[in-house]
């Protein structure tokens, strides 16, 4: 049942904000019981192709990227349980932002240089306060990632930035952490702003590579010391 009804859906026979029948229509169209009604639901729902809401009839939606990637989380959290896969998420959140630093080096917008000069502003006020640092650093590389419009884009920088969280909360516990990332952050920023792309690339790569280095000099050696021994 579940297979048909986004049979109908994709093909554009249900179409999205359009309330699907009531329970009682689908089990005489598919003759089916109450259960498998409410268990086809809930697998459309978790594929992003309907939303549930108590006392409502369900409705059509599209998925996002958001919604696509969401979905992966339990299998992200198997990956990065050993070393060797968050290694992997970090090389891919290395080849996705270098890429758009690039990218953005080349197409950005006056007004979208400016929502990242202010994005680099309050990170710099930032400086000293690591939870407010953090929200600014992911705002300022968001500005970055905006000037690629392409929703699968942020979906994919909003899934990093989740997956990759302890990464920024162990590289902050040093002291000196937030004021090399905002360092490098200002030479982002004045790449783009000149819109020269190697430069751009080249210290996204750095920064990266900085915090990659300094992450894993923290965990071993809190590994050693018997502080996190996962």
């Amino acid at each position: 049942m579940a297979e048909q009804l986004e049979r109908l859906i994709l093909s554009g026979h249900l179409r999205e904000g359009e309330q699907l029948p009531s329970e009682r229509e689908l089990m005489a169209s598919f003759s089916v019981g109450r259960p498998a009604v409410r268990e086809a639901m809930l697998a459309l729902e978790k594929n992003g192709l309907v939303r549930l809401s108590n006392g409502e009839r369900a409705r059509v939606h599209r998925p996002d990227a958001r919604t696509l990637l969401s979905g992966m989380s339990a299998a992200v959290r198997a990956a990065m349980s050993t070393d060797e896969g968050v290694r992997n998420f970090q090389s891919a959140r290395a080849l996705f932002e270098v890429a758009l630093a690039r990218y953005a080096a080349q197409h950005a917008s006056p007004d979208q240089i400016e929502r990242m000069a202010e994005a680099l502003r309050r990170n710099k006020q930032a400086l000293g306060d690591p939870s407010m640092f953090e929200v600014t650093d992911v705002a300022f590389h968001y500005e970055i990632v905006v000037v690629g419009r392409n929703p699968l884009f942020l979906g994919m920088h909003e899934a990093l930035s989740g997956w990759l969280r302890e990464q920024r909360h162990v590289v902050l516990e040093d002291t000196a952490a937030d004021r090399r990332a905002y360092a490098f952050h200002a030479r982002i920023f004045e790449a783009i702003a000149a819109h020269d792309a190697d430069t751009a690339e080249k210290h996204m790569t750095n920064h990266l590579r900085d915090v990659e280095r300094r992450f894993w000099k923290i965990r071993l050696a809190d590994r050693a010391s018997g502080r996190n021994a996962a």
